[in-house]
């Protein structure tokens, strides 16, 4: 229920705190950074030095940022993923295949990022234990 006209590409070209521009989610301790207006060279703008200052302005803000990327087989997931201290996959049931799984880890390992694990989403039968224990 967030509009996304004011967020992340926003501030990276303006100069005002990151708090700023994101949005606090109800009485929680919990913001919203939304991806901002459209702008034509974002990803470079996200890559430059400006950028990482950026980031490292709301790792010093909040105590947990949480990045919502796209799939990583395009280019800016990677990008965003070595601005992050760590990624975690979404793995979709029935719809991922491991071969697009296993590159998508090789392509954070080659980018030095650090897989902190996965998760698989959209299960819908319970996996046997004897299987389970054995992901």
């Amino acid at each position: 229920g967030v509009k996304n006209h004011y967020g992340l590409t926003d501030a990276l070209m303006q100069p005002e705190p990151m708090r700023s521009f994101a949005t606090s989610i109800s009485d929680t301790n919990l913001w919203l950074l939304s991806g901002g207006g459209a702008v034509a060279n974002w990803q470079s703008l996200l890559a430059s030095e400006r950028g990482s200052q950026r980031m490292n302005e709301l790792r010093s803000e909040f105590d947990h940022v949480l990045i919502d990327a796209p799939p990583m087989n395009q280019s800016t997931s990677t990008m965003l993923a070595t601005a992050a201290d760590g990624v975690v996959l979404v793995l979709k049931a029935n719809s991922s295949r491991r071969e697009v799984a296993r590159k998508a880890t090789e392509d954070l390992k080659a980018a030095n990022v650090h897989l902190l694990g996965a998760v698989l989403n959209q299960r819908t039968f319970p996996i046997p234990p004897r299987i389970y224990s054995k992901l």
